[in-house]
């Protein structure tokens, strides 16, 4: 029974320490954090990996059960899946884009770290969307600005850890943040025009090559 003490608070402390005390660092000191998460290598990439899943567990968990008072999806439409792409590739096109801008602006930040810094940039959000689906079923409608409000509050501290972090990471200035992150969403748009480019010539393709099949059955088989 000790064994099993020690092993689950063994386990309870990294999860403390890795999944919330580390990301509220980076919130409230975010020069100090990012220096540890880039140099000490605090910065987990298996971290960033389940708060995405956590952020995509929650879109999927509010798509039905959002209080009435918020809530316009129609559960019909409901697609787990459609949602899971949703939340997880944005930050992944995002940080693709960010590495290529920043790779040609002498940026010091890798791959790895750009991805991890994306997905803990979703924990001030987590922690927000995980509120605001209690208060949606508890709240009345003279009081849903509430829930708007801290939905800007999550969006805000995102973008507010994106930025800080791409300082301490790429060892940029302000101004040059500014100019890197206006470069990547651009790059994104590209990324997406060329993504959707492709997509539209595979459905081209396939088109072709079933209509073949299918003229080759019907006049052969």
């Amino acid at each position: 029974m000790s064994k099993f003490w020690l092993k689950t608070k063994s386990i309870l402390k990294v999860i403390l320490e890795d999944y919330i005390k580390f990301p509220l660092r980076l919130l409230t000191s975010p020069i100090q954090g990012f220096t540890e998460f880039k140099d000490e290598k605090k910065g987990k990439l298996s971290v960033a990996v389940v708060f995405l899943l956590l952020a995509s567990l929650l879109a999927i968990i509010r798509f039905n059960n959002d209080g009435i008072i918020i809530n316009t999806n129609n559960p019909e439409k409901f697609n787990s899946v459609t949602i899971l792409i949703y939340t997880i590739f944005p930050p992944i096109i995002l940080a693709v884009a960010n590495w290529t801008i920043t790779t040609l602006m002498n940026g010091k930040g890798k791959m790895k770290e750009i991805m991890t810094l994306a997905g803990y940039c979703y924990f001030p959000t987590i922690i927000i969307s995980f509120v605001n689906l209690i208060l949606s079923n508890v709240l009345i409608e003279s009081e849903v600005q509430f829930i708007t409000l801290l939905n800007i509050l999550g969006y805000v501290l995102m973008g507010y850890m994106i930025f800080m972090g791409m300082i301490v990471i790429h060892e940029y200035g302000v101004f040059q943040t500014i100019a890197t992150v206006l470069l990547t969403i651009l790059a994104t748009l590209v990324i997406l025009f060329i993504a959707l480019l492709i997509f539209d010539l595979s459905q081209q393709i396939y088109g072709f090559f079933y209509s073949l099949y299918d003229e080759i059955v019907t006049r052969f088989f």
